[in-house]
């Protein structure tokens, strides 16, 4: 890749600025002055202080980097450089802490500083090796560049300065990061703050909070930025996944609530944040909650807790709350029993009787849970409990915001009408907007680019479909929560989809919660008395794999269908069996389809002779009839069984199908006739992995 002629600017934007006259002191060793120093010949050193953080001594410093550099790597004005030891000993345990501190935590640094990108100095002469490896394990991490104090003994030319920046920013993907965000370092979206300011205000004044919306919309990041913000100001708050927990019963599973937030808080290290007492514990016998004691035990809990942080509210955090909820959940006893009317139950009146000790926030797709008035006949214990707030798809600002800003870290600049074109294509959808520029950057990469690279509206134009194709599983996904939840709700989706805006008005029924819930998900809109998908590559997919469940009117629409997936079967059933007879009969594969072909159509002598005539199997293959295939198939069925299972529904289709011929399209069809046609085709196209 090339690199530019040169970074170093003009004196006066490089070395030590002057305090008072005087030249800034850099704290440290004399090997971290002169390791600084280094840093120096490429920008300012605005700023060194030296600090203990859990026990271990730090030195760290503030960079202006010429302006070269900042254009080059999407650099801050300032760039923190820290100074450490031990790095195979301490980075996981301390320093990464010390890092969110500087760059997140501590007010006094935190919009100073650029919060992605920093420097990191160590004398473990493997520190390269280390920080690669975090990266790997921890994707959202921070991007570090490091260096150890040995390779800058003999200097920093320019040419090691952007190697190392080049491999540790411009080859890590960091749109094609998955996992919830811990940091806030590439936390995006105006409205997210506005979120966690208002659900902390909520945990201030004792309130229930919670947030709904699409999977991979970003809840569970706001809900972690949640937690560090209560963490922050000193409060307490633990985080439960409900997935991770549902197998469990209501009363264990508010034993083992008390229990995590005294095992989180147990000696722990948050900086100036909450603590227990070390000699703080609760007492540990688990049948203080059996089923009789456990709202009890939970309250006498919850009130040692309270008072053991110096009266400080425990904040609750329940993510993926389907899987505790009543009908939704995938276990019985929470799905159909009554664990989760004992579980709210109990929490209810705690609550009710100890609003400064605790409250909680709840976090899933849709807030059914709180929308049921009943559950197995009892009043439902947070029923309109809570006012739901609904995770909004990015507007413009925050795309461009977004995608720019990722994209400056690791070498990508876009044309600006693309981010229009993000927006109207993937809606605003912040994964899905990554996912996108994640392939961008991979296409980049594969075709070995130099960067910064510009992409163009051309290109973006060029890759779309290709695009499409990358998001399915990603759309399969985040639609799956309402096929596995709200099964309802994606039927609907699914009519809006395939056959537009009126039969979506027909299906809709009076006091339905499933078009508030859409829009709630921000994945239809209204505009006056008709509804639209506010994500275009949500409405392709579905049109995509529900091509075929369009409402057809014409007697000609019905036959065009008809004939292409027939068409599609046939083809797919001859390559089964050419296949199946070339591994069991290599050679002779013909010889054995002339036999089979004798022994079932005897009468028919033109057939035989065009068969055996064929000059190659493929050849012999095409001159069968369709019917042929069934019966082909069903003389050895052991060696088909694995793919149709059942023989009779086999049969039965085969023959469905095979009155859906040419010579038969004047034949009107009834809804009863295009069902059970529909049935069959769907048999051969899911067996045969048709798309």
């Amino acid at each position: 890749m090339s690199a530019p002629t040169s970074i170093v600017a003009t004196s006066d934007s490089v070395g030590l600025t002057y305090v008072n006259g005087r030249e800034l002191t850099i704290f440290g060793s004399e090997t971290v002055q002169n390791s600084i120093r280094q840093f120096a010949k490429y920008g300012k050193i605005t700023f060194s202080k030296e600090q203990y953080f859990k026990s271990t001594r730090y030195c760290f410093c503030f960079f202006k980097p010429v302006v070269k550099l900042q254009e080059l790597y999407n650099l801050g004005d300032e760039v923190l450089i820290l100074c450490c030891s031990n790095a195979l000993e301490n980075f996981k345990s301390r320093t990464k802490d010390f890092l969110d501190y500087l760059l997140g935590t501590n007010a006094e640094y935190k919009n100073r500083l650029d919060k992605v990108t920093c420097f990191l100095l160590d004398d473990n002469e493997n520190i390269q090796e280390i920080i690669s490896e975090d990266r790997k394990n921890y994707p959202d991490t921070r991007l570090i560049v490091p260096f150890s104090y040995n390779e800058l003994k003999s200097g920093l030319s320019e040419e090691m300065l952007l190697n190392k920046l080049r491999t540790f920013l411009y080859e890590r993907d960091l749109f094609g990061m998955a996992s919830p965000l811990i940091s806030d370092n590439l936390f995006f979206g105006r409205d997210r703050t506005n979120y966690i300011s208002e659900l902390y205000g909520k945990y201030r004044q004792g309130e229930q909070g919670g947030v709904f919306g699409l999977r991979r919309i970003g809840k569970t990041s706001i809900l972690n930025q949640l937690k560090q913000r209560v963490i922050q100001d000193n409060g307490v708050a633990v985080y439960f996944d409900m997935s991770m927990l549902h197998h469990q019963r209501w009363n264990s599973l508010l034993h083992h609530v008390v229990e995590m937030v005294q095992q989180e808080y147990k000696n722990s290290e948050y900086g100036e944040g909450a603590q227990l007492p070390p000699c703080f514990e609760l007492p540990s016998s688990s049948s203080r909650y059996n089923e009789a004691r456990a709202p009890i035990s939970f309250e006498e809990d919850i009130r040692d807790l309270y008072f053991a942080f110096g009266e400080k509210r425990i904040l609750l955090i329940f993510d993926e709350i389907e899987q505790i909820g009543f009908a939704t959940s995938a276990t019985d006893h929470w799905r159909n029993g009554n664990d989760a009317l004992f579980f709210w139950q109990a929490i209810r009146a705690v609550f009710q009787k100890n609003q400064q000790m605790f409250c909680f926030v709840i976090a899933g797709v849709n807030p059914k849970c709180i929308e049921i008035a009943k559950i197995n006949e009892s009043d439902n214990p947070i029923f309109n409990m809570l006012n739901p707030l609904y995770v909004n798809l990015f507007d413009l600002f925050d795309v461009k915001d977004m995608v720019s800003n990722i994209g400056g870290h690791i070498g990508l600049q876009f044309d600006e009408e693309i981010f229009t074109k993000l927006v109207d294509d993937y809606g605003g959808h912040p994964f899905l907007t990554r996912k996108v520029c994640s392939i961008i950057n991979a296409e980049v990469l594969k075709n070995g680019e130099a960067r910064p690279y510009k992409v163009s509206k051309y290109e973006y134009d060029r890759q779309k479909e290709s695009f499409q194709s990358g998001l399915e599983d990603v759309i399969k996904q985040i639609l799956g929560v309402l096929v596995d939840y709200y099964p309802e709700e994606y039927e609907i989706l699914k009519t809006l989809a395939v056959n537009g805006s009126d039969e979506f008005r027909r299906k809709l029924v009076y006091g339905d919660s499933s078009v508030p819930h859409l829009m709630g998900y921000c994945l239809i809109k209204k505009d006056k008395n008709d509804y639209f998908f506010r994500i275009k590559s949500v409405e392709t997919y579905l049109k995509n794999i529900y091509k075929y469940e369009r409402n057809l009117n014409s007697l000609s629409d019905k036959w065009a269908q008809i004939s292409v997936r027939r068409n599609a079967i046939e083809i797919e059933l001859r390559n089964l069996i050419y296949a199946q007879l070339k591994t069991k009969y290599g050679r002779k594969a013909k010889e054995k389809l002339v036999e089979i072909v004798e022994t079932i159509a005897k009468q028919d002598k033109k057939q035989i002779s065009r068969v055996g005539n064929a000059a190659t199997l493929e050849k012999a293959m095409e001159e069968l009839y369709f019917i042929q295939l069934k019966t082909i198939i069903k003389k050895d069925w052991k060696t088909y069984e694995a793919i149709f299972t059942d023989l009779s529904k086999f049969e039965f289709y085969m023959d469905r199908i095979n009155e859906c011929r040419a010579d038969a399209h004047a034949k009107d069809l009834d809804e009863e006739d295009m069902s059970m046609i529909r049935f069959a085709f769907k048999f051969f196209e899911e067996n045969l992995e048709i798309t």
